[in-house]
């Protein structure tokens, strides 16, 4: 065995690339450089990314020599040691991390228990909570036929509050601006799907062509949008029974499966309090199916071509679904392939050379296959074929996320840190198994690298703008590495490892230690989830409320006259409920510095059609103005406030033309 050479490794390329990660960014200099080129945050990750795995594979391959023996890693005191400096470390990095956590743009834990209530109170409380906990699972045991009711009962009431919860048709339930345009910016390119438009280079969607995918169902409903939240709960719902399928087949310990279940559910039953679809559940429910096709297959041990071939097929879905998720899947799962061929005792150039090239080829097929969709979809409707650059919106938007919605990434200790760490270490797990027994490799090994090289991909989003809440993106993932791991820790604490180490060995002393920082980590995002979901259902509670929401549709049905052209936020929302069409087809107005150039085709709609009335809201014309000013003072010259609707926060306003 050359075991520990792999924890020596790891633990050098990691402190090398986390100073390399941490200096581009406090170093003023290289900064401003890096800037230069574009998004500092996503280069940097990326280059950070690569470095490990240069590093690691490097010191890997130098170390080839290493054998385990007597020495200073199998000395009882260095081990000890060792896991206590481990252990130790993790106290001041989470208190400083929750500490700061209020500080974080797009966070809402200024609410949570542990922010209302004194922080050592609630460190000692943990602490306390975790003692329990592993003393309780080192002296009770259930036996191996006994409590599995318990795990599937856990499930099936987790995807009924999970389904609950994500079924919000209020988007103004909460009286948050915030929430009305996150719900358009999602709605409306559904909404023009659902109506006949194509995508063009002014009236598309920064968050993939996922309205194409609606476009029937909707079809069913008359375009409904409370339909259309139903389907969305449906779609968070069924990410949620991929994610519990997975951690079934991935994890043997019942107690971590009941733990991991509630850690899951936590960013949506304990933590978000309004609506973000742009993560839940548009960038989890591919990264969750993909997951679970990869576990059947892994674990059944059915890869073959077809299965491949499937992969591709699904990563088609995926890039037609979202764009970025779809492109950074496609690579993981080419990735696998690739790695489970260097995992194998012998192999030949020719057969890598053959590897890279098949997976090249399927990459290629699931990229010009979406691709080929949308535009079919396009010819259909009349319309030109969309450029390349126009599918990859907003991957190639110019100065979109450089310049207007750009964010600092925190250098102080923070969550992503801990979770880009974790996902490194399955990284890692994958690439020792290069070097390691060939004959022993384990179908959770592939997996684990296949889980976390999608999951360092995803994590771009968050990169790209690092307000808290797009961290939820990777939580799934997250959680379940963490529990996959967490079971050596478990089995550290039942088979007393700590008065045992002499008789194990540094490797796994440490694997030990990491077992117990994910378990832990489990248990805090478990029992976390346990005490906001009271709080959590409050905040919900009228979302639920679509009494108000359609009296209110049909308050306006009463003045405006059916099909009056309309545009705006949450205009299609109101006009859908009434199985209306606003005529009126743009860009979503949350996202209109995007395509500012939409508003002249709006203008341009409004004068071919010689629209005699009018219907928007207060928020989207001061987003006209802001972003087209000559085209708004036409408006405005051309029509005349006749009415006004007042709903929470928002005006509408009926125009005539004069």
């Amino acid at each position: 065995m050359k075991k520990n050479r792999e924890i020596v490794c790891g633990l050098a390329a990691w402190l090398l690339t986390a100073c390399f990660f941490l200096g581009c960014f406090l170093i003023p200099g290289l900064s401003d450089r890096i800037s230069a080129l574009g998004n500092n945050n996503i280069l940097i990750y990326g280059m950070t990314l690569v470095l490990f795995c240069i590093l690691f594979l490097g010191v890997m391959a130098l170390t080839g020599c290493w054998t385990d023996g007597p020495g200073l890693l199998e000395s009882t005191a260095f081990k000890k040691a060792s896991l206590v400096i481990l252990l130790a470390s993790q106290l001041p990095f989470w208190t400083v991390c929750v500490s700061r956590e209020t500080e974080q743009v797009g966070t809402v834990s200024m609410k949570y228990g542990w922010h209302t209530q004194p922080l050592a109170v609630m460190i000692l409380l943990f602490l306390a909570e975790l003692a329990v906990f592993f003393w309780m699972y080192e002296n009770l045991s259930l036996k191996e036929k006994k409590g599995e009711w318990i795990v599937w009962l856990t499930y099936a009431a987790l995807v009924v509050l999970i389904f609950y919860c994500m079924y919000t048709p209020n988007i103004y339930g909460r009286g948050e601006q915030g929430d009305n345009y996150h719900a358009h910016a999602y709605f409306n390119s559904v909404y023009n799907v659902y109506q006949g438009m194509p995508y063009t280079h002014n009236v598309t969607s920064i968050y993939g062509h996922y309205g194409l995918f609606f476009k029937i169902p909707m079809k069913l409903v008359h375009g409904d949008f409370r339909a259309f939240v139903l389907m969305i709960a449906g779609i968070g719902t069924l990410a949620y029974i991929c994610a519990f399928l997975v951690l079934q087949m991935l994890v043997r310990s019942r107690v971590l499966r009941i733990l991991a279940a509630l850690a899951l559910t936590f960013p949506v039953l304990g933590m978000r309090g309004g609506y973000y679809w742009q993560v839940w559940p548009h960038r989890v429910i591919f990264p969750m199916l993909f997951l679970l096709y990869g576990t059947v297959i892994l674990k059944k041990k059915w890869s073959n071509l077809w299965t491949a071939a499937g992969g591709y097929l699904l990563c088609m879905l995926a890039i037609l679904w979202n764009t970025e998720t779809g492109l950074l899947l496609t690579v993981s799962w080419a990735g696998l392939y690739i790695s489970r061929l260097l995992s194998r005792k012998k192999w030949k150039i020719r057969e890598l050379f053959f590897s890279v090239g098949a997976q090249c080829a399927g990459m290629i097929f699931a990229f010009a296959g979406a691709y080929g969709i949308v535009n079919l979809y396009n010819l259909s409707k009349h319309s030109p074929m969309n450029s390349v650059r126009d599918f990859l919106i907003p991957l190639l938007s110019d100065g979109y996320m450089t310049d207007t919605l750009h964010l600092d990434l925190p250098t102080y200790p923070s969550a992503y840190m801990a979770v880009i760490t974790l996902f490194l270490t399955g990284v890692a797990m994958g690439i020792a198994g290069w070097f390691g027994d060939k004959e022993k490799r384990r179908w959770e090994t592939d997996l684990v690298f296949l889980l976390s090289v999608g999951a360092l991909g995803c994590l771009v989003y968050y990169m790209n703008r690092p307000s808290y809440h797009n961290l939820d993106c990777i939580s799934l993932s997250a959680v379940l590495l963490a529990a996959y791991l967490a079971q050596y820790g478990m089995d550290f604490v039942r088979k007393n490892g700590w008065e045992n180490i002499a008789r194990s060995t540094f490797y796994e002393a440490m694997r030990g230690g990491i077992g117990l920082i994910c378990a832990a980590s489990v248990l805090a995002m478990g029992t976390g989830n346990v005490l906001q979901f009271s709080q959590n259902s409050q905040i919900k509670e009228n979302f639920h409320n679509t009494a108000e929401f359609e009296d209110f549709a049909q308050q306006v049905a009463a003045v405006v006259p059916a099909n009056t052209h309309a545009f705006g936020l949450n205009v299609a929302e109101v006009y859908s409920m009434l199985h209306w069409s606003t005529q009126c087809f743009t860009m979503d107005f949350s996202d209109m510095a995007v395509r500012p150039d939409s508003l002249k085709e709006l203008k341009e709609q409004l004068e071919t059609e010689d629209a005699p009335a009018v219907f928007t809201n207060k928020s989207s014309l001061g987003i006209w103005q802001r972003n087209d000013p000559e085209t708004y003072q036409w408006f405005c010259d051309t029509y005349k406030l006749n009415n006004r609707f007042s709903f929470y926060n928002e005006e509408f306003r009926y125009f005539t033309k004069r």
